[in-house]
């Protein structure tokens, strides 16, 4: 048998070493030039061997997509795609195919845009993608395939500035929190007005870093003033009565950055805050040197409370897959439980919980693993669309390959359906 002790010397060093690597990390985290760029990733990405200009070779069909330049309001020009629905395309494909325009810098001038516009049934599905990459990395085109097979359903797509294409010209020349909601704005603003369409027929999809800018953009269309959203942030122009959206889908959601990080740990192995909980005066010492907050449950509260106030309804829908290695679905949950606690001192309110025990022999809704819904009094007793949140979280999908599922699908077409065709079904194994 080999001798224990080199084999105890050279874990030790090898722990010691990690441990130091560690450490320097920690210690690179409060400078924010690093700060930004390991939270962002916005550098990591396949853009430099892969044209996001010729959408043809990630699996779409010729024409299918549009690339466009989109102006935000502060000025950074962003890469944004078009997604014609697959119905659509069929109908009206020798037109397409002959019309292809490449990059456009005026999507209004695109047949696919044209076709949106005379289409009384269109609705759009606005994407908000998470951190690292372009707006077609890894598995990000199968959400959008698997979108487009929805009837009359378009999707907009964009890089936030720094990512991809587009552009980062204002100081501090990086991605921020004020920076990416303010992309959000801007897409969402242009499709309401330039494109003119309805919040009714649309609907805020974001998955992981894009949950945060989906729910402070939706904050920001009820309430533009509220203080919970960054006061540097460059409204568009003309502002807008407050919009009622016909849902908001939320994958792999987090309460706050703060929250996120002390479990968060890099592809499911490396932790980052976590290995400070004994020692709480160093560990807030780190938090407090974070830059960006992205609260995003205090958001949803808030967007709930407004919406009372304004009387526009407020569908939000959070999915988590039971098996993501990067942000546990126990923080989508925590985040429901906000949002619950807001809608359970309605009068009237109702909420309800299924969840599948360690055998995983119940019943429950959608086939999830768990199924939690609360709705206000309006909405329960059917006196009007009134506000609701529910939380799904499904078995399978990891963290990046959910968004493309079909459970993903199922919660944009309830939210575009009004949840009245949803009927459960056998949940079996």
């Amino acid at each position: 048998m080999p001798s224990l002790h080199p084999l105890l010397k050279k874990s030790y060093w090898v722990l010691a070493g990690l441990g130091g690597i560690w450490a320097t990390f920690m210690i690179l985290l409060t400078n924010p030039w690093f700060q930004r760029h390991a939270l962002y990733m916005h550098k990591i990405n396949s853009g430099y061997w892969n044209n996001v200009s010729n959408p043809e070779s990630f699996g779409f069909a010729k024409g299918q997509v549009t690339p466009f330049n989109l102006s935000t309001s502060d000025g950074e020009t962003l890469f944004c795609w078009h997604v014609l629905p697959l119905d659509v395309y069929l109908n009206h494909e020798s037109e397409i195919v002959q019309k292809v325009t490449g990059m456009v810098d005026d999507l209004t001038t695109t047949v696919g845009y044209k076709l949106m516009k005379k289409d009384h049934k269109s609705r759009v599905v606005v994407n908000f993608h998470g951190n690292a990459g372009h707006l077609a990395e890894g598995f990000r085109p199968n959400t959008y395939r698997s979108l487009s097979g929805i009837p009359h359903t378009h999707v907009l797509t964009c890089d936030y500035r720094g990512f991809g294409r587009s552009s980062v010209n204002n100081a501090p020349h990086l991605p921020t929190e004020p920076g990416l909601i303010t992309d959000g704005i801007s897409l969402i603003h242009y499709l309401l007005t330039t494109l003119q369409h309805p919040a009714s027929r649309t609907v805020l999809l974001g998955q992981s870093l894009g949950t945060a800018i989906t729910a402070a953009s939706a904050l920001y269309f009820t309430n533009p003033t509220n203080s919970l959203l960054p006061s540097s942030i460059v409204g568009p122009t003309p502002e807008l009565d407050p919009q009622s959206f016909a849902g908001i889908v939320l994958v792999s959601s987090f309460p706050s950055l703060h929250t996120l990080l002390n479990s968060y740990k890099i592809r499911g192995l490396i932790p980052v805050l976590s290995p400070l909980r004994p020692y709480p005066r160093l560990s807030k010492l780190l938090s407090n040197r974070i830059l960006d907050h992205w609260p995003t449950q205090e958001r949803l509260e808030a967007l709930l409370t407004t919406s009372q106030a304004s009387k526009t309804a407020a569908k939000i829908t959070l999915l988590h897959a039971r098996n993501d290695q990067d942000i546990d679905f126990k923080l989508s949950e925590t985040v429901f439980q906000g949002c619950e606690a807001v809608l359970r001192g309605d009068e009237g309110a109702i909420s309800f919980e299924e969840r599948r025990s360690i055998h995983g022999h119940e019943r429950v809704k959608r086939g999830a693993f768990a199924y939690r819904k609360v709705e206000d009094g309006e909405a329960a007793a059917g006196r009007g669309e009134g506000r609701t949140v529910e939380l799904e979280v499904v078995r399978y999908g990891g963290h990046n390959e959910v968004v493309g599922f079909a459970q993903v699908s199922l919660a944009v077409r309830r939210a575009f359906a009004g949840n009245k065709s949803f009927k459960p079904g056998l949940d079996t194994e």
